[in-house]
């Protein structure tokens, strides 16, 4: 995404934004790609994702370096390329997680059944409506708790334990991350923010 200027006089210029990769010597390499302007939107999306599959086929050795050429701006529009954080280019990119090994017991698919275990839980934020302010992620997957904590041996332990506790065991979540969210903030600024305990990574019987 980059931030596109327009003068006052030219809101309804119609203009193309490209995207060329940058080689060693400083040549311009191939098309990365190019988007129409967008007149409801000071940010412009571009699709890069070829030229970024080709940077990672290759190795990534050196930085994915991007030129910008604009067809019909004809000096009217101003691509900020510096400047204040919450103006500068940014460039998303969506990487496959390695694959982790958990505990059986983590996961409800793999959890004995009706026991205490997580479920995970897609929240998309398209489907929600908020796309047009949230510019990454799509969604996230929020998780959530359910089953039945393990009972125990005999009644007199059971009330004893939950005396102790002031409650009844049941399952919940003992253990969080955190959800980093890219938005428009006010004047159409981008901010970047980690929110706390946004994703449940593990439940119990506490």
């Amino acid at each position: 995404m980059v931030r596109a200027e327009t003068a006052p006089r030219a809101r309804h210029l119609r203009y193309t934004l490209w995207a060329f990769t940058v080689e060693g010597n400083n040549s311009v390499g191939a098309l990365a790609g190019a988007a129409r302007r967008d007149p409801s939107r000071g940010w412009q999306r571009l699709d890069v994702t070829a030229a970024a599959r080709r940077w990672t086929a290759g190795g990534a050795r050196g930085p994915l370096r991007l030129l910008l050429d604009c067809s019909g701006c004809l000096g009217r529009v101003r691509l900020r390329l510096g400047g204040g954080q919450a103006a500068r280019p940014l460039l998303r990119l969506r990487l496959a997680p390695p694959p982790q090994r958990r505990r059986r017991s983590l996961d409800c698919d793999a959890a004995s059944r009706g026991s205490c275990c997580r479920q995970t839980f897609y929240v998309s934020f398209r489907a929600l409506g908020w796309d047009d302010w949230i510019v990454a992620p799509e969604g996230y997957y929020a998780n959530y708790c359910r089953g039945a904590c393990a009972p125990f041996q005999n009644y007199h332990a059971q009330v004893v334990e939950a005396a102790r506790l002031e409650r009844a065991a049941c399952c919940a979540p003992v253990r969080f991350s955190a959800l980093s969210l890219i938005y428009f903030g006010a004047d159409a600024n981008i901010i970047k923010r980690d929110l706390p305990e946004m994703v449940v990574e593990e439940c119990d019987c506490p």
